[in-house]
């Protein structure tokens, strides 16, 4: 199975549904015929999550001893100016009201993507332990419900608390579901622990506010312990140098109050807290680690719990080889076994493995940094999600339960010198379960109780080990190229197309466009140049098979030309010569265009062009033949959309894809009788896109599930965006690819030299700028899908 396939068949039902919406809106029969609907509109995220006088997002954590204190943060509109906590011991009736105490909250403004907001929050101390209390927040005339909380009990008495992995994505139709299930499950929980990546974009308000529906009033009275995730990582560029560096989003000091008892830098991110004797400790895996090792050692050398629990972001037993974080493991791992810590709760992998005792020292395969797994002493280690983002798994021989593809939570219950864990489904079935007991004088035994329930895992999960992949400094697959297009002319080829002999595809030829050397480049799979051709500053370059053209079906390219004039240049492929002829009398004038794509209607068969632009939005361009046997063009239709140059267009389902370097990929329908409002549908900053996206394409797998790849100038890599209703994407370079305009994906065989397809794309790495040819297999197994 394809990789193409393989990320898009899970969500093949909701591609489906996609398409058909997209086709046209659903009628549906009346009695009165002239009744009709107007298409609803999307109501703003600005709208949805405002803030109001009336409190919302309150959410209960500890910034201080459970067993007497208990912190809340809420959020209101910046209108309040008063912040209070009412509360009392909970009573059996209404009555508590009549002895109620006050205390007042601290504010804080938060400047977010949505508008200003203010968050308050409070530590109520001097608490009777394992105490039920009611409380509600406000200002003194708008409040919130009255709520319970219950302190911790200060003996180690039985308690549970639930554990969730990765929630991150579609938190408000997805993980909603989850998390009340387990709340379902576990109602008495003591608090539900999230290890990283709470939310997908860190500074997006409307995420945070998903995040919090989600929940509805769990986070009110069961409270919250988290640490950060990558996703959690807000992007700061320098004015000055450009630099871009990553720190803890502001919303997370002003949504949660945890203990401030970590490194002075940690910023709430690393912290320790005791609960009935279990000591929780939370650490910040993106950041620092080395100081953290220096911390951690303390609080665990001073540690009088029977227990001890470890949760953070990053694995140091990844899921999936490839992902290892031997540095965390080689820092963190020979504390974690030389004070006994007893369980290690991680995320960030998007699957589910649990390992059974494992120790730093029990070592099988130095080189590939994998551990085995010991039998005698260690420590269990867990990775889980809960939310629907999945990635494929790589099974190790340590592993003794794992999954794909399912959302999963875990109910872990502390009952003195026992520890038992079940993890669940989204919908409540048990999945895996094991129980940890203390034994004086030697190691923790562990007894497996997995249900009989099969294995979730995909029919390819068991497959051989590919080869060692290269990965760069931010963990990205490095492919090599095979082959290397240039001449002597060549100056900066920074777009293409190919095309593909159907009769003899080891034939074919690979189109470029050099705009600094005013040519057309044509290439055979050999990397010989076959021809030349003069355009005035070419910019992109497309085709259309079997196009009607004096009475006979061409394969055309089109190609937008920047000096001498704003033209749209038209050539046929010579079938025999596989050479380019003119078919434009010189050009079809534009205006001003800075690159595009070509469209051909499956409504009417019409043929247009898109020209992107610098700072005029897009132009959609009727293509029709004239009587005298060449093309003329006609404007159509304008789109507005940002500054952009690269762009492709779906025929089947006449929808265009246009690339703005600054704000990311736009849909739009590509009809011209279409809405000229266009989707956002992949975010600069989302997934490590940096900016400047240039080059897109599609390509189809065998299940004509569609995924769309987008070159960003800024991280130097590629994003691969499975076109099924999400926005993560999968992602690669090419070795000395760097500031790549345009790209292209084939997926088609080529002949014996590229049987399975290619990826081929521009580079700026030399003074040639050179077009590199990557066989497709090699991407797919640098991404451990093939």
């Amino acid at each position: 199975m394809t990789y193409w396939k393989k990320c898009g068949i899970a969500f093949l039902a909701f591609t489906l549904n996609a398409a058909c919406t997209l086709v046209g809106p659903t009628t549906w029969a009346h009695d009165d015929e002239n009744h009709t609907h107007e298409t609803p509109v999307k109501v703003p995220a600005g709208i949805t999550y405002a803030p109001t006088a009336v409190p919302d997002r309150i959410v209960l954590t500890w910034a201080e001893d459970p067993t007497t204190t208990q912190s809340v943060t809420w959020r209101t509109d910046t209108s309040v100016e008063t912040a209070i906590v009412e509360f009392a011991t909970a009573e059996d009736g209404p009555l508590f009201v009549n002895h109620t105490q006050e205390k007042a909250a601290k504010s804080e403004t938060l400047e977010t993507n949505l508008g200003l907001a203010k968050y308050h929050s409070v530590t109520l101390s001097g608490l009777v332990p394992n105490t039920k209390y009611v409380y509600r927040v406000g200002d003194g005339v708008n409040w919130s419900e009255w709520a319970h909380f219950i302190t911790a009990s200060d003996q180690a008495d039985p308690f549970s608390f639930v554990y969730v992995g990765d929630a991150q994505n579609d938190l408000k139709s997805h993980w909603s579901r989850l998390v009340r299930q387990a709340y379902s499950d576990a109602p008495r929980a003591a608090f539900l622990l999230h290890a990283g990546d709470l939310v997908n974009r860190a500074d997006s308000d409307a995420e945070w506010g998903e995040w919090f529906y989600a929940q509805g009033f769990i986070p009110r009275s069961t409270p919250c312990v988290a640490v950060p995730g990558n996703h959690e990582q807000s992007k700061i560029a320098n004015e000055e140098t450009g630099e871009v560096t990553r720190r803890l989003t502001n919303h997370w000091e002003r949504v949660f109050e945890f203990p401030s008892n970590g490194p002075e830098s940690s910023r709430e991110s690393v912290y320790w807290m005791d609960y009935q004797g279990v000591r929780f400790i939370g650490l910040d895996s993106n950041n620092d680690v080395e100081s953290q090792a220096v911390w951690l050692e303390k609080v665990l050398q001073d540690n009088p719990q029977n227990w001890t629990v470890v949760t953070f972001h990053h694995p140091i037993y990844s899921s999936k080889r490839g992902r290892d974080n031997s540095e965390l493991r080689d820092l963190w791992q020979p504390l974690f076994d030389k004070y006994k810590v007893d369980l290690v709760l991680n995320g960030h992998d998007h699957t589910y493995a649990r390992t059974g005792l494992m120790a730093h020292g029990s070592e099988k395969n130095v080189p590939s940094g994998i551990r085995a797994q010991s039998e005698i002493a260690g420590t269990v280690y867990v990775v889980s999600v809960s939310g629907p983002k999945m990635y494929e798994l790589g099974r190790e021989p340590y592993m003794q339960r794992v999954a794909e593809d399912t959302q999963l939570y875990q109910i872990i219950t502390v009952d003195g010198d026992e520890l038992r864990y079940v993890a669940r489904t989204a919908v409540g079935r048990p999945y895996d379960g094991f129980t940890l007991t203390k034994r004086e004088g030697k190691p923790n035994q562990l007894v497996e109780n997995v249900p009989d329930t099969p294995e979730r895992v995909r029919p390819e999960a068991d497959v051989a080990e590919a080869e060692p992949v290269k990965r760069n400094a931010d963990q990205v697959p490095v492919v090599t190229s095979s082959l290397r297009l240039t001449n002597p002319e060549a100056k900066d080829q920074d777009d293409l197309c190919v095309w593909r002999d159907k009769q003899s595809p080891e034939h074919s030829v690979i189109i470029a466009s050099d705009k600094s050397a005013n040519r057309l480049f044509v290439y055979d799979l050999e990397g010989k140049l076959t021809q030349s051709i003069e355009v005035s500053k070419p910019g992109n370059v497309d085709l259309r098979y079997d196009v009607p053209f004096q009475g006979e079906q061409i394969d055309l390219v089109a190609v937008n030309q920047r000096e001498d004039g704003f033209k749209l240049r038209l050539f046929r492929v010579d079938h025999e010569t596989r050479e380019l002829v003119a078919i434009d009398q010189g050009g079809i004038a534009t205006g001003p265009n800075y690159g595009g794509c070509l469209y051909r209607s499956a409504v009417d068969d019409r043929l247009y062009f898109f020209t992107t632009s610098k700072e005029d939005g897009c132009e959609q361009i009727e293509l029709s033949e004239t009587v005298n046997g060449f093309y003329t063009g006609k404007k159509v239709r304008h789109l507005d959309v940002g500054m952009s140059e690269g762009a492709v267009a779906d025929d089947q389902l006449g929808l265009v894809y246009v690339a703005t370097e600054t704000e990311g990929v736009w849909r739009f329908e590509a009809e011209p009788t279409g809405q000229p409002e266009g989707t956002l549908i992949l975010q600069i900053g989302d997934n490590g896109i940096q900016g400047d996206l240039e080059g897109v394409a599609l390509s189809y797998d065998d299940n004509q599930i569609r995924y769309l790849t987008v070159s960003d100038q800024g991280s130097n890599t590629f994003h691969v965006l499975p076109m099924v209703g999400g926005s993560s994407t999968y992602r690669f370079s090419i070795e000395n690819a760097e500031e790549t305009d345009g790209i292209e994906v084939v997926t088609d065989s080529f002949g014996p030299k590229f049987p399975k397809g290619f990826f081929a794309c521009h580079s700026h790495h030399d003074e040639s700028c050179p077009i590199l040819i990557t066989p497709l297999p090699s991407i797919l197994n640098a991404l451990g899908t093939n």
